[in-house]
């Protein structure tokens, strides 16, 4: 992933942020993980947002423990609701690209709020294995900073979210993040 910004002032903003939510009673935590990979979680992220060489892949680095995941995981195919193994692999990089991610969107745009600066853009930070249709569209956009902060997580957090409303990323295996004007 590039991001443009990731500087250690946009680290201190990714950490308020990602401190905010887990004090507020209800932190995100992905369902695949174990009860230990949920203990070690705020850890595990806190050093991949604080190290000035943290980035996604460091993160999915750290999270790549078999004992972190459960292993089986409940996924969607044509409407239906199947079960599949855990590659920790897999489920490390996934996490890890959205996690960062999210924090990586959430700290630039309160930064970019206590700048006074109102818009950003979208823009692919990474290839991704597939491209879901939900955030391609929002490729190129520019959109106001209340804007992305008022999305965080909306669309799926807490469950079941508000499907379909603007986040960015806007799920799992979005490699879409912002930047500014």
């Amino acid at each position: 992933m590039i991001f443009t910004e990731l500087d250690e002032t946009t680290r201190e903003w990714m950490l308020r942020r990602f401190e905010a939510e887990g004090s507020g009673g209800n932190p995100y935590r992905s369902e695949v993980l174990s009860q230990l990979g949920s203990a070690q979680w705020p850890d595990i992220m806190r050093q991949a947002i604080t190290d000035p060489g943290g980035s996604e892949v460091t993160l999915a680095a750290a999270l790549n423990r078999p004992g972190y995941w459960q292993v089986t995981e409940t996924y969607v195919r044509n409407g239906m609701a199947r079960q599949r193994s855990v590659n920790p692999t897999q489920v490390s990089e996934r996490l890890a690209i959205t996690e960062f991610n999210t924090w990586y969107v959430a700290g630039l745009a309160a930064r970019l709020q206590g700048e006074e600066v109102t818009g950003c853009r979208v823009y692919r930070g990474g290839i991704p294995k597939w491209q879901p249709a939900g955030c391609s569209v929002h490729e190129g956009q520019t959109y106001t900073v209340a804007e992305i902060i008022a999305g965080h997580r909306v669309g799926y957090w807490p469950p079941p979210g508000v499907p379909g409303r603007f986040s960015i990323p806007a799920g799992p295996g979005c490699h879409h993040t912002i930047e500014r004007v």
